[in-house]
């Protein structure tokens, strides 16, 4: 219970309004149990389709209530990798400008085109005849399951900041078969409910995805941050309506 609190604390708008003990038991529970936060967030989408909008509207909402419902935190994460990437500086300056909370001019469009984007794919595979709604439950939660393992996977790249204190907190192996599970029942779960084609090829993308992202993150950052994490999260999203929608095509 302490770990799914802490979840919904971190990583949603959920107030939970209690001091939790920040023990490596909890953190690792946390983060193994995090895709299933991205369930609920793709139930709540599920409901959307009940409205008699027309497909892009319920696009732009499915999208929207991703952002809300996360308190923008993936998305921050985004735009800053954004901004800091498109420099073309230096490994530290990179960093700094990663801490600047203040938006350049690479965040902003980055996170247009990102959420321009993600709607207009998203409202393409709502009109496909073979959209079935789980495809809207567990994208949400394969890209949480990519957060984790490459949080899991790959070293900070700070040593200081909450990411790199959470890091020191949990025990990855056990992060890892935990998500690794959770990866294995989500693949049969879309294979049962659609079709093992889709499935598969999901499986495939994320594993491609985590290890190109992950080799992307050391060789320009030398690791990880928090921030790059929230970007992992956005852009896989991205990557799997984009193949969802080829392959519904």
């Amino acid at each position: 219970m302490t770990s799914l609190l802490l979840a919904l604390q971190f990583f949603t708008i959920v107030p939970v309004h209690k001091n939790l003990p920040m023990e490596r038991r909890s953190i690792t529970g946390m983060y193994s149990i995090f895709p299933w936060v991205g369930t609920v967030i793709g139930a709540f989408a599920c409901l959307l389709l009940y409205f008699e909008w027309s497909h892009l509207m319920t696009a732009f909402s499915i999208v929207l209530l991703g952002i809300i419902f996360s308190g923008g935190l993936h998305m921050d994460g985004f735009i800053d990798t954004s901004d800091a990437f498109f420099s073309y500086k230096d490994r530290l300056k990179r960093f700094e400008i990663l801490d600047d909370p203040r938006v350049g001019a690479f965040g902003v469009m980055a996170v247009v085109l990102l959420v321009v984007g993600k709607v207009i794919i998203v409202s393409e595979v709502l009109l496909a005849e073979s959209f079935h709604w789980v495809f809207i439950l567990l994208i949400p939660f394969f890209s949480r399951t990519t957060l984790a393992m490459l949080f899991s996977l790959t070293n900070s790249a700070k040593a200081s900041g909450l990411a790199c204190y959470f890091k020191q907190k949990m025990n990855a192996s056990d992060v890892i078969v935990a998500n690794v599970l959770n990866f294995v029942i989500g693949v049969i779960i879309l294979g049962w409910l659609t079709n093992w084609t889709v499935s598969l090829t999901f499986a495939i993308i994320l594993v491609l995805f985590v290890c190109l992202f992950r080799n992307w993150s050391l060789k320009n950052f030398g690791g990880v941050t928090g921030d790059l994490l929230g970007a992992s999260l956005e852009v896989s999203e991205v990557v799997l309506w984009l193949t969802l929608l080829l392959l519904l095509s």
